[in-house]
């Protein structure tokens, strides 16, 4: 594979193009995860609304139907539901984890079995949240993609 990057001061938007013969498993994943640096979120926090990068989410939650996303140092609440989100994200680097939580792989420092045939996720920001037994396997397949 050949790699080139052209920087221009007139360019008024980053443009990603890719020559191909055709598009495998690999390639398509490196697209999905290009677009997702073009995708944010509408949520608030403090009464103040923000566009959040999703490459920025660690985590996103559901408590008490409400919705939180969580970034490296502060959180964030969404009108979206759970479900909505995890349609928007499904081609990108999350997966649910449990009814309530969808989990950005990029930040998954390790995994750890933990009781009742759960696994137990430690994220780079030293977070941890439990796996649910039932989607353990949706994990692995994320993970191998």
């Amino acid at each position: 594979m050949k790699l080139s990057i052209h920087q221009d001061d007139h360019f008024t938007e980053t443009e990603v193009i890719i020559n191909c013969a055709y598009v495998d498993k690999r390639l398509q994943k490196l697209t999905d995860y290009i677009r997702q640096y073009s995708f944010s979120l509408e949520c608030e926090s403090n009464g103040n609304q923000y566009q959040l990068p999703i490459e920025e989410i660690y985590y996103i939650e559901s408590v008490d139907s409400k919705t939180f996303l969580y970034d490296h140092e502060q959180t964030y609440s969404s009108r979206q539901t759970l479900t909505a989100l995890e349609e928007q994200l499904k081609n990108m680097t999350f997966v649910r984890i449990s009814k309530s939580c969808l989990l950005n792989v990029s930040y998954l420092k390790c995994v750890a079995p933990y009781a009742n045939h759960r696994l137990k996720a430690e994220l780079k920001n030293g977070e941890q949240l439990i796996i649910s037994r039932n989607y353990v396997e949706a994990l692995k397949n994320k993970l191998r993609k």
